[in-house]
């Protein structure tokens, strides 16, 4: 018997495109406004996440910015407004695939919120 456990190798994600939106909704609540994603739209990787400034001065975050590949918005309104991926609405896509998240955070299941809004 080994002492070493090998981490089993989790599967994609399934979601809906809200899920994601509320999911930064929820990281702008808490004061934590940085997330990265890679998720799959009609067979293709897309990145998607929060970016902002830190100001370990004045221990505040600014200059968020809301991202899908290379479109950008400056509100989480805006970007559900008006991201779009291969001219549809992100916010009205009817499901997106979670591939990987940053290095950081590891498996997509460990946000209670998308684990528990898992399509299957």
């Amino acid at each position: 018997m080994s002492i070493f456990k090998r981490k089993p190798k989790w599967q994609p994600l399934v979601c809906r495109p809200t899920d994601i939106i509320e999911l930064f909704r929820q990281d702008i609540a808490i004061d934590a406004p940085l997330e990265d994603l890679t998720i799959e739209i009609n067979g293709k990787p897309h990145n998607i996440g929060i970016s902002s400034e830190y100001d370990s001065r004045k221990c505040v975050y600014s200059e968020v910015c809301f991202y899908l590949d290379d479109q950008f918005f400056r509100t989480l309104e805006g970007f559900a407004a008006k991201c779009c991926v291969d001219g549809v609405l992100f916010s009205e896509m009817k499901t997106i695939t979670i591939l990987r998240e940053n290095l950081n955070s590891g498996d997509p299941r460990n946000y209670v919120l998308l684990a528990q809004r898992e399509m299957k």
